[in-house]
């Protein structure tokens, strides 16, 4: 079999290197966490009498991060960080033209009147990631069938709703956001503004990298292209 010469590998190597490296997630909008609880978002299933997602206890609790981002940020995946939880998830995302405008409890199996996600939910525990990160705080994440693209809308609010059975969700503070966020509490059967912010990320995972990483990467082709040029040289010295 005729050997196939180094100089002529090491292009190929650098289109493989720039195939393999084409994508990477990124983080388009974060409010990361802080290692802090911020608030209760958590509808306690009491059983077949009371299969959750239906407000039917005063420490039923919803709560919204309110948050302004970029407009045309895209991404295909929510994640968001708090204590460690059983039951099933349900997320909603509405533009708010103004604060709670647009707010909508959870309704009766998990939905949203006013979701912009393409996944319906609610979400079990088999779909959401979850790991353990530092101290007692747990990220959690879900992936869209499809990229939502957020418009020129001045604000938005996310919500993640834990259906619990033992363990309610208690959502993450975060340093970073408007510095009020939205609570909705049954017993007091009213939206109300809360100080703080709640630790959420929207990721890109099919985002193209930097230019910066671009770079490096031909550099990298570059070094191994000389390298190969280098030893083929001593290779064929008498």
């Amino acid at each position: 079999m005729k050997a196939i010469p180094m100089l002529k590998l090491a292009p190929l190597a650098a289109a493989a290197m720039l195939t393999a490296g084409a994508h990477a997630a990124t983080d388009v909008y974060s409010q990361p966490q802080n290692g802090t609880y911020a608030n209760t978002s958590a509808v306690y299933n009491v059983g077949p009498a009371d299969p959750g997602f239906t407000w039917s206890l005063d420490q039923d609790e919803e709560v919204w991060a309110y948050f302004s981002p970029t407009p045309g940020i895209s991404f295909n995946r929510i994640a968001w960080y708090g204590s460690n939880t059983d039951g099933n998830f349900a997320v909603d995302l509405f533009a708010a033209s103004c604060f709670s405008c647009g707010v909508n409890q959870v309704q009766t199996g998990g939905t949203f009147a006013s979701n912009l996600l393409p996944n319906t939910g609610p979400f079990s525990q088999a779909q959401v990631h979850k790991t353990l990160l530092a101290g007692a705080i747990y990220a959690y994440y879900i992936d869209l069938v499809s990229p939502v693209t957020l418009g020129a809308s001045s604000a938005y609010a996310i919500s993640v709703v834990n259906n619990y059975s033992a363990m309610p969700f208690l959502w993450a503070g975060s340093a970073t956001g408007s510095g009020t966020y939205v609570q909705y509490v049954v017993g007091q059967a009213i939206v109300l503004p809360a100080p703080g912010n709640l630790a959420f990320t929207l990721i890109n995972t099919s985002a193209v990298p930097e230019a910066s990483a671009f770079w490096m990467m031909l550099l990298g082709a570059g070094a191994v292209w000389g390298s190969a040029r280098s030893l083929r040289a001593r290779c064929s010295r008498p």
